[in-house]
């Protein structure tokens, strides 16, 4: 990991362990503070500010976004590579200030923090739950599934209008499809909740959708979950959330939270590895003897218990685990040795013991 973004804002080990709400708002004090102490209107032509400024933007941009964040702190192999993925190369700085809510109105320098659904205007996003086998996890499974959603609507086109419709200037933002509220210093742009960021208001709007160009739908899709999934993760799906309002903007995304299944299995799954059991005779324990143990994609496997095994001996199976995610590896796969002890004895049985007893090694 080339750069640490906690250092980059001025994150405290303690600060770092803070719960979520905490968390974010020492996140974003501390970031307001380097983009106020570095923002280029107040350092012009200093190259080192602008590059402290991008910075702040780039760690921001990671560690307030929980999934980016987790892959940060726990990354793997063939994760994201932040950097690269947080490239300023094709921004003038304008685009940079107004991608994390800061812009420049009336040639001065205004500060909005305000959430992306405000900046982009896009519809809402919609999650789902997806529980799945950890069969279906070690091999991957493509699901079918339906839910609802708003579309555009197809009566008017997501237009909104008919042709006795008529359009007017929203008159409370003036037609610019944005209020602005002064906090401050600062000041917060939101989108318009009367013309739903359009700027405009429609009489007689389309009678099936209200003049909003969005109708209530069944969406069905199919979502490939790859091999290598686990509970807790999320998939998105992009643009197929909630239609914006009036289709005035983009579409919100589908997040599909996976979970595993209760289910009976003789497998239990700790991250990358598996873990089950193997029963053996007491008999076959003190003798030493073969064993077969299934793995999880029906393969059979040998392996030697020693002569005075012991109950709760582990042997340890490399590369029969779980596929780690994104990679072509696998974890291991862990037996745990349970004796098998008989439960009844006839009288022939017991005088054998009685006699072993007896023996030297059975003391």
């Amino acid at each position: 990991m080339s750069k640490n973004y906690y250092n980059i804002l001025g994150i405290t080990e303690d600060e770092k362990k803070l719960k979520k709400d905490e968390f974010e708002k020492v996140l974003k004090k501390k970031y307001r503070k380097i983009c106020l102490d570095n923002h280029p209107d107040k350092n012009p032509g200093n190259k080192e500010a602008e590059e402290k400024f991008k910075e702040a933007a780039e760690a921001y941009s990671v560690l307030s976004d929980e999934k980016k964040r987790a892959e940060y702190d726990n990354p793997v192999t063939g994760g994201m590579n932040f950097s690269s993925d947080f490239n300023f190369s094709d921004f003038n700085i304008d685009e940079i200030l107004n991608s994390f809510g800061f812009g420049r109105r009336n040639g001065g320098f205004n500060f909005s923090f305000t959430t992306s659904t405000n900046r982009l205007n896009r519809g809402s996003d919609i999650r789902l739950k997806m529980r799945l086998t950890l069969k279906e996890m070690y091999d991957g499974v493509t699901k079918k599934i339906k839910y609802h959603r708003n579309n555009k609507c197809e009566l008017c086109d997501g237009k909104g209008t008919t042709k006795d419709s008529k359009i007017e200037k929203c008159k409370y933002c003036g037609g610019t499809g944005r209020l602005y509220s002064n906090n401050g210093f600062f000041q917060q742009m939101t989108t318009c909740n009367h013309c739903g960021g359009t700027g405009k208001i429609i009489t007689n709007p389309c009678t099936k959708c209200g003049g909003n160009g969005i109708t209530d739908s069944i969406q069905e899709i199919e979502i490939n979950i790859p091999k290598g999934a686990f509970s807790g993760m999320q998939l998105t799906v992009h643009g197929y959330g909630q239609a914006p309002i009036k289709m005035n903007g983009k579409f919100g995304n589908l997040l599909i939270d996976i979970l595993q299944k209760n289910e009976e299995t003789k497998f239990i799954r700790d991250g990358h590895n598996l873990e089950t059991y193997i029963e053996v005779p007491v008999i076959d324990a003190i003798l030493g003897c073969e064993v077969s143990v299934e793995t999880i994609n029906g393969k059979t496997l040998k392996a030697k218990i020693p002569s005075g095994t012991c109950d709760g001996h582990i042997l340890r199976f490399g590369g029969y685990g779980m596929p780690k995610y994104g990679t072509n590896e696998y974890g291991d796969m862990y037996g745990e040795i349970r004796l098998k002890m008989p439960t009844k004895l006839n009288n022939e049985e017991k005088k054998l013991l009685q006699e072993l007893k007896t023996k030297e090694n059975f003391k």
